[in-house]
């Protein structure tokens, strides 16, 4: 199977991506029996994470859109 960074940006960007992540690391810490507050802290983080690649992942997609579109229209007013 080949690499495509178009299904690893959809991947990525995924909210049952971060979740899963979120739910990982929360079942790890719990099984090496860290702090409570610990645990909600980590899982915090990873969803803070999740959203700020997400929005910049969208925002860069929908620029080269943007940017080709207006490339595209561009070319045909030649």
């Amino acid at each position: 199977m080949k690499f495509s960074w178009d299904i690893f940006a959809i991947k990525v960007t995924s909210r049952k991506f971060w979740v899963a992540l979120a739910g990982l690391a929360t079942s790890i810490m719990a099984f090496m029996q860290c702090d409570s507050n610990t645990i909600v802290q980590v899982t915090a983080i990873i969803g803070a994470l999740g959203s700020v690649v997400g929005y910049l992942i969208a925002n860069g997609l929908t620029e080269d859109v943007d940017n080709s579109t207006s490339q595209t229209a561009k070319e045909e007013t030649k």
